[in-house]
């Protein structure tokens, strides 16, 4: 994917998501829903400007290259990055629109389904690329084993992929299981699982690496 092409989309998502909250915004009421609970009920509201935070947020994203020492890096694993920028866009706009939806039609959209589907998606999307992700300092996996060992990064990355994959489609899956405890329940243990496994073998990993020969 090229990057200004995708760079470009991705400011015409954020544009349009703001055009369309400032059209409404004028009419919203000053606090609005910020949270959910584990039902997919409303228990958190904060001040309607906080929108524009979530609006605004994929920048950061689009700017992290900007940050990163070993820019060269990027060039390697480019594509992957502009996908990564892509999601995160949608998702956050996604979110915005639940929450204006919210606003105006309480109930109408279930928060915990679109929440299982985007984030399910999204970490058996990058799953299936994180083993192309090369050696940086601002994007994958970053534990202090991960940065301190290019051949770490990648036993890492490679291995974290497939996991992220599984862990992803299970946490899409939820949105068929009734009883939301056990969903929010399985979701939580998963994605937990996905980060500390990584962590663990990052760590495994570089104790072989730095184990003296014999």
């Amino acid at each position: 994917m090229n990057k200004k092409r995708v760079n470009i989309i991705c400011v015409v998502i954020m544009a349009l998501t703001f055009g369309a909250v400032l059209c409404v915004y004028p009419s919203m009421p000053d606090t609005i829903p910020t949270h959910w609970n584990v039902h997919g009920q409303v228990d958190g509201m904060g001040p309607k400007w906080s929108v524009f935070i979530f609006v605004l947020l994929p920048l950061l994203v689009m700017f992290g290259e900007k940050l990163e020492p070993k820019k060269e890096g990027y060039s390697r694993f480019e594509n992957v990055f502009n996908i990564f920028k892509l999601m995160v866009t949608v998702f956050t706009s996604l979110m915005v629109m639940v929450t204006v939806t919210e606003v105006y039609k309480p109930g109408l959209v279930s928060m915990n389904t679109v929440m299982y589907l985007s984030m399910g998606a999204m970490f058996a999307l990058l799953g299936n690329y994180m083993p192309k992700v090369k050696h940086n300092y601002t994007f994958g996996i970053k534990t202090p084993w991960t940065i301190a060992s290019e051949t770490v990064w990648n036993k890492t990355h490679r291995m974290a992929g497939p996991l992220w994959m599984v862990g992803g489609i299970v946490v899409m899956a939820m949105v068929f299981v009734k009883d939301q405890n056990l969903a929010f329940t399985v979701s939580g243990v998963v994605l937990g699982i996905i980060t500390v496994i990584p962590m663990v073998y990052s760590y495994i990993e570089q104790k072989r690496e730095n184990k003296p020969e014999k």
